[in-house]
């Protein structure tokens, strides 16, 4: 995986997802989520071969530099496409297209409300239509510089 603003820095910076959040209150669930501006920071397979059409998500905050809030997966095709690529484990495709906290990357004490929040509010239509976008941009990056080798 690679991070989209890696290979493409100006558009990933002009059009990465952010929420602003004036902080959330303590209940006895989930601890009080603090106030500050949250990115969604976007990484790619960078695996050619691969056509996984599939995003990790990397939720941080402007405020607390260096810690990750949720490591979200996500696959903006329909669950079909995932079942048929994943014949081992076609239950996790229903995962794969709501997004899902990752088990194997950092997660925090607010990941389930990140995860919450990505499905409810910040997945929206054009957001999906632009991380279908960013990857296809992502892939054309990486062939052009692989090419320029």
């Amino acid at each position: 995986m690679i991070s989209f603003h890696s290979l493409l820095p100006e558009l990933a910076q002009r059009e990465v997802r952010c929420v602003h959040l004036g902080g959330t209150p303590e209940s006895a669930a989930k601890p009080a989520l603090p106030a500050d501006e949250y990115a969604y920071l976007e990484y790619y397979c960078n695996d050619l071969n691969c056509d996984c059409r599939r995003v990790f998500l990397e939720v941080v905050a402007r405020g607390q530099p260096g810690k990750i809030f949720a490591s979200i997966g996500y696959g903006w095709e329909k669950e079909s496409f995932y079942r048929q690529r994943m014949p081992w484990a076609p239950d996790e495709a229903k995962g794969t297209v709501r997004g899902e906290l990752d088990p194997l990357n950092e997660q925090s004490e607010f990941s389930e409300v990140f995860l919450d929040l990505f499905q409810r509010v910040v997945l929206d239509e054009p957001y999906r239509l632009r991380l279908r976008r960013h990857y296809k941009l992502f892939r054309e990056e990486l062939v052009r510089r692989q090419a320029a080798k």
